[in-house]
């Protein structure tokens, strides 16, 4: 589909075509993987357990929970926003299917590959190791920030390439 710019770039706007669930997906994992890298450096950084090169971290594991996560929550939020629950209450919902998520993900790889990346049963606040529930206030932020990335993540329209002539085979387009 031509949108009229002559190349491929993420637009908001009217024309294009919108990014599938495949596309939704592979953004929102990226998302999350930079939220969570973000997240791990300075909770790091504040307990001590890292310093000021701020070096967060995450699993090649997270972006398929991420991306699923996040897509899931796009169908519940906009059901709850269209029976007009209040955001607040959106967000609370959005936090507990963020441990939803989070719990079944990690419950999901320990049975897959033998054990969950993450451990979180030295926590006092930890759920059979998946989970800490004294992170339900940055679960509850993520939740609220989330709307407005996920009404931005489906507004993105993506233009095709106009037509170039082909190279020829083996050769390295300039």
């Amino acid at each position: 589909m031509s949108g009229g710019r002559g190349a491929i770039t993420g637009q908001l706007g009217t024309t294009g075509q919108r990014l599938g669930l495949l596309g939704r997906f592979i953004v929102y994992g990226l998302v999350g993987w930079c939220i969570e890298c973000c997240f791990t450096s300075v909770v790091n950084l504040v307990t001590g357990a890292g310093d000021l090169r701020l070096m967060g971290h995450s699993y090649l594991w997270m972006h398929p929970i991420w991306g699923t996560g996040l897509l899931l929550g796009e169908r519940i939020i906009m059901a709850l926003h269209r029976a007009r629950v209040s955001r607040i209450t959106r967000a609370f919902v959005g936090m507990l299917l963020c441990f939803a998520v989070e719990y079944a993900g990690g419950a999901l790889l320990a049975v897959l590959i033998g054990r969950c990346p993450w451990d979180y049963s030295a926590s006092p606040w930890s759920v059979h190791g998946l989970i800490r529930l004294d992170y339900a206030p940055y679960w509850f932020v993520c939740a609220w920030a989330y709307e407005p990335l996920a009404s931005f993540v489906r507004r993105v329209r993506v233009f095709s390439r106009e037509s170039e002539p082909e190279a020829a085979p083996g050769i390295w387009p300039m």
